[in-house]
């Protein structure tokens, strides 16, 4: 039976490196209020590895999402800081290769679509619906993600597994309302604890990997 966890939810206060989603969330926010720069994005994120800034906005350019919108002035006699603008608005992040050409979503975004969408869901069931022809999801990795996301308080439990049984079977889950935060994947920290870039924020458990025994 799963034990019951005391789930926190706080604003970023440790670095935590940010990916394309989140990138682009910041993107879209600057863009509302006008052109924006590459150092703008690192301003307002918490931690940006200055090459994948840089790397991204390629992509995006290449792509035709954002296009060059004059440069900002900087003190004294240096380089005007190049803008830019939004120019293919799109709630989710555009996941592009070097070259501009669409690349496949990450198979946490593809588990994370097919939760907000099945009304309830076992880890295998999961990872068959999850599962595109570009990308397959294996059943440990959905079991995984199943019980990170357990940890974290968005999953409730609707049926406990029965293990070592004959006709076992495992746990069934359903998504919280409460949690169902956004169209952003719950990204799995190495800590065990869940970056909610739809929040902007680390959701843990105070009793780790509770779940461990409930999933499979």
């Amino acid at each position: 039976m799963a034990k019951r966890s005391t789930m926190i939810a706080a604003k970023l206060t440790v670095p935590v490196s940010n990916g394309q989603d989140v990138i682009w969330q910041i993107i879209r926010d600057l863009d509302k209020k006008g052109p924006w720069s590459i150092a703008d994005i690192d301003g307002a994120a918490v931690r940006s590895n200055a090459d994948t800034l840089v790397d991204y906005i390629h992509r995006l350019r290449t792509a035709g999402f954002i296009a060059p919108a004059g440069t900002r002035p900087t003190k004294g006699s240096g380089t005007p800081t190049k803008l830019y603008r939004v120019v293919i608005h799109t709630s989710e992040a555009p996941r592009l290769r070097r070259d501009g050409s669409k690349a496949r979503p990450s198979g946490q975004l593809q588990m994370w679509r097919a939760i907000r969408q099945l009304s309830r869901f076992d880890y295998s069931e999961l990872a068959r619906v999850a599962s595109t022809d570009e990308l397959t999801i294996a059943e440990v990795t959905a079991k995984t993600y199943v019980k990170r996301l357990a940890d974290a308080g968005y999953l409730q439990m609707l049926k406990a597994c029965t293990p070592g049984r004959v006709n076992s079977s495992p746990a069934l889950w359903r998504l919280k309302l409460s949690m169902n935060t956004g169209p952003l994947a719950p990204q799995i920290l190495r800590t065990r604890f869940v970056f909610d870039a739809n929040r902007k924020a680390v959701v843990g458990s105070a009793a780790l990997a509770e779940n461990e025994e409930c999933v499979g």
